[in-house]
């Protein structure tokens, strides 16, 4: 996962272009680690055709793919909670300077 972030010390050009980063990589991570290893899990666990000669996949291979599958979850939400918490930051300052200035 990226590096931490001191939200408060961002400026908001620096806010915005790290949520975009932090979208882009989610966005990457989504589609060429997750969902792969989803679908992998899938594979392993379906129901062999009732012909099939396939040997039957064994506990540790579900289990190790299962584990894939969790580990990427985990780093799947790091990455979304990073951009939730820019996109917030990002909307309370545009809010902060929209109202700027203006009479109470």
């Amino acid at each position: 996962m990226a590096r931490p972030l001191n939200l408060n010390q961002l400026t908001l050009r620096d806010k915005i272009r790290e949520a975009a980063q932090r979208s882009h990589e989610l966005s990457e991570h989504l589609e060429q680690a997750f969902v792969p290893k989803v679908h992998d899990l899938r594979k392993v666990t379906r129901l062999p055709e009732p012909d099939s000669e396939a040997p039957p996949v064994a506990d540790v291979t579900v289990r190790h793919q299962a584990a894939a599958v969790l580990e990427a979850d985990q780093y799947t939400d790091g990455l979304n909670d990073d951009a939730e918490a820019l996109f917030e930051a990002i909307a309370v300052e545009v809010d902060r300077l929209a109202n700027q200035g203006q009479p109470k």
